[in-house]
Parts: C-alpha cells; sequence; structure tokens
C-alpha cells in the first residue's frame, strides 16, 4: 500500500512539472493545479475545466497596471478569460490601470470595490453584466465605458465613484437600486431611449447633475431616485412613440433637490389620464411645484423641431446635453409661462373665500 502511494505521489509531481514546463509564465500555488498565478494576476478554473476567471488577488502582489489575459495556455490549450471574480481585486490600492479584455462577459460583485487609486479602466464592448459594489467606492475612477450588450447596471455598481460623465447605451432597461449613489462629481448622464426602471436612490446626492431627460420607455422612476441632487434644475420627460406606457414617478424622488425650477413633460395625454404620474411626494422640499409642471408639446425626436419659433417649450437631446444657453433659455419664467399657454395648461384657479 505504501509503495502504491509512493508511486502515485511521484507521478502526480511529474504530472505538475510537466504542465509547469510547457505552461510558460503559469506558477500553480496548489496541488491540484486548480489556482495559479500568471504575470502576476491569480486565476482558477471553473466550468468544468473548460474557462478561467480571475481569482481574488492581494494588494501586496498586484501590478500598478492590471492586464487581464483573453486566453492562457496550459498544456498546450487555450483557456479563455470569461469571468472577474467576486471580490477580485478588492481593496487593491495599488492598481491604477485595468484592461479588460474581449473574452470577459462577466465583471462580478465588489470586484473592483475600494480601489481608491484606480482611474482607467480600458473595457472593450462584450460585458454582459456589472455585479453589484462592482467599482463601489472607486474615488478617482472619472470615466468607464458601458457596451453595448448591457442590459442592467446592479445595485450600487459605481456608489460614492469618481465618476464625472456616463453614457448609458441602447438596449440598457433597468439601472439598479444606488447604482450612482454618492457619485458628487458626476455631472453629465446621458440616458438611453431603452431605460425601463431606474432603481431606489440610483442617482442620488449626485450633487454637480444638473439636467435629467428621459423617455417614454421608462416605466417606474425609483424612491428618491434623483434625492439631494442640489445642482439638479430641469427635468424633461420625452414622448417619442404612440404608445400606452405609463411612467410613474415615486415619492421622494426628486426630493430637497434645491435648483429645480422647471419639468417637462413632452406627452400626448395632457388631461385627466396624464403619461407621466407623480406621487404626491415626489418633490419633497423641492421649490418646484406639481401647478408649474408643464404637460404637452412635441417629441424630442420630432422632425419638424427645427422650425420652431424662439421660446417654444420643446427641445433636442443634443441641445439639451450640449448647449447650457439653451438649457438656460429653457429656464427662464417667460419660456415656462409662454410654454404652458402653447399648450393649454395654466395654473390652477385660487378658490375666492366665501
Amino acid at each position: 500500500m505504501k509503495r502504491f502511494l509512493l508511486i502515485l505521489s511521484l507521478s502526480l509531481m511529474c504530472a505538475i512539472e510537466s504542465i509547469a514546463q510547457v505552461s510558460s509564465g503559469v506558477e500553480f500555488v496548489d496541488s491540484l493545479h486548480m489556482h495559479f498565478i500568471y504575470r502576476g494576476i491569480r486565476y482558477a478554473f471553473e466550468d468544468g475545466q473548460k474557462s478561467l476567471y480571475v481569482d481574488v488577488n492581494y494588494n501586496e502582489e498586484t501590478p500598478t497596471k492590471v492586464d487581464i489575459a483573453g486566453k492562457i495556455k496550459i498544456d498546450g490549450k487555450d483557456y479563455p478569460v470569461k469571468r472577474i471574480g467576486s471580490k477580485a481585486f478588492y481593496g487593491c490600492r495599488n492598481i491604477t490601470c485595468v484592461t479588460i479584455p474581449n473574452e470577459v462577459e462577466i465583471i462580478d460583485s465588489s470586484a473592483f470595490r475600494w480601489c481608491v487609486n484606480l482611474s482607467v479602466v480600458r473595457v472593450l464592448d462584450n460585458i454582459k453584466r456589472i455585479g453589484p459594489d462592482c467599482f463601489r467606492n472607486c474615488t478617482n475612477l472619472r470615466n468607464y465605458y458601458l457596451s453595448n450588450g448591457l442590459t442592467s447596471i446592479s445595485a450600487g455598481a459605481f456608489r460614492a465613484s469618481g465618476l464625472m460623465s456616463i453614457v448609458l447605451p441602447n438596449g440598457l432597461k433597468d439601472i439598479g437600486a444606488y447604482a450612482f449613489e454618492g457619485c458628487k462629481a458626476l455631472s453629465t448622464v446621458r440616458f438611453s431611449k431603452t431605460v425601463r426602471t431606474i432603481g431606489k436612490e440610483a442617482f442620488a446626492n449626485c450633487w454637480a447633475l444638473s439636467l435629467v431627460l428621459l423617455y417614454d420607455q421608462v416605466r417606474n422612476v425609483g424612491e428618491g431616485a434623483f434625492m439631494s441632487c442640489r445642482s439638479l434644475k430641469m427635468v424633461a420627460f420625452s414622448k417619442l412613440v404612440e404608445s400606452s406606457v405609463r411612467t410613474v414617478v415615486s415619492a421622494d424622488a426628486f426630493a430637497e433637490c434645491k435648483s429645480l425650477d422647471t419639468v417637462v413633460c413632452n406627452t400626448s395625454r395632457v388631461g385627466k389620464v396624464k403619461d407621466v404620474v407623480f406621487h404626491e411626494n415626489s418633490f419633497r422640499g423641492s421649490p418646484i411645484k406639481y401647478e408649474n409642471i408643464i404637460y404637452g408639446g412635441k417629441p424630442v425626436d420630432n422632425p419638424n423641431a427645427g422650425k420652431r419659433k424662439k421660446g417654444d417649450p420643446e427641445f433636442e437631446e443634443d441641445e439639451i446635453l450640449m448647449s447650457e444657453d439653451n438649457a438656460e433659455r429653457l429656464r427662464t419664467s417667460e419660456t415656462v409661462k409662454r410654454g404652458r399657454k402653447d399648450v393649454g395648461v395654466q395654473k390652477n384657479p385660487k378658490k375666492k373665500k366665501k
């Protein structure tokens, strides 16, 4: 029996040595060679040893610039790296730059959380899922490219990060709770026309955000979604196609937005049945009043938009996002009054005292 165990042990040692020789640059860290280090990054096998994922790394051994491998050759066979695992680089303060190859499809929860010096993420167009708290507390991360294959952003994905601008890709449907909460430098968000839900406090405490332009596919603006966005001055809901989709704006969605003075709903229904319905506490602590909400107007993509007269309440997406002068013009009280008159909406008359 002892002789058999000795032969088996020697056979395993020879097998591991053989693999190590064939797999240049691979350093196995366990006897079953399921986990290994390649060019300073830890990886592991998954999916029945058909693919790899980035394993948990440690700050003291992680390089400043992380280049995730697309494929790694082991024992003569190429294995694709499809996933960056949960907490793969959690708290790795060394990292300043990360390059993610096209083979990677998933970035798991808290993968880069507390990477406070991470400022550059080079990522291709194949990421399908970003896990919860993935880039949370990455305070030096200014920009991030969201790929077109992304359909949802998980809860807290970029919470309290240093993002300054973000473009939400076409095809994105759901923005999770707290996804961008506390991004105090975030000044520009280009919402896609496919977004359906905006989660609880998704953009709360984004102090630099001044404009929110949403489209008719949005079905729910969650509780406190834009709460305490202190620079937010204008909110617009634009209807692009004729449909029965109704947008429900939850309680405290725009609460404590101290600069908010214009809310425009470019919708087709302006009577008792409205395409945008606000909770009675949607604007708690904000200066905007329900009677000052403008209903009606033309869609953003209206082909006749270029023929509008100066002062009309309709507007185009690019002008709103790129022209501060145009946004300022639309915010003036004179324009609001003219727009209200054009669409037949007036302030509710005060009841006379008997």
